[in-house]
């Protein structure tokens, strides 16, 4: 999937692990995602559920809550998906571009 920004930069969103791309969980879902993780941890640990089935189980509760946003590296706008997967942009009040990094490599505030 190729995502065009307004400034005229694209990005190619084919892989995992990139650094202008991330996964945003609503506030009202974080609780939620939370509870549904330890109902999980609990099957497991009382034996009626497999780990392996605990992964999927848990990669299913996080990505049913969670949203795709991207930033552009030139313009630093965001781009975020809605719940029904309609495209949103959002223009920052800063220089940021790296918004979405790791950690471990955010911008200077």
């Amino acid at each position: 999937m190729k995502i065009a920004f307004q400034c005229g930069a694209t990005i190619a969103d084919l892989t995992d692990n990139l650094p202008q791309k991330g996964h945003l969980i609503p506030d009202q879902e974080w609780i939620p995602v939370h509870d549904g993780i330890d109902v999980v941890i609990d099957d497991v640990a009382a034996g009626r559920m497999p780990s392996s089935a605990a992964y999927m189980k848990i990669r299913s509760i996080i990505g049913a809550s969670a949203r795709f946003v991207w930033q552009c590296r030139e313009c630093g706008r965001l781009f975020v998906n809605d719940r029904q997967h309609q495209t949103h942009t959002f223009a920052p009040t800063s220089e940021c571009r790296e918004i979405l990094k790791s950690r471990d490599q955010r911008c200077a505030e």
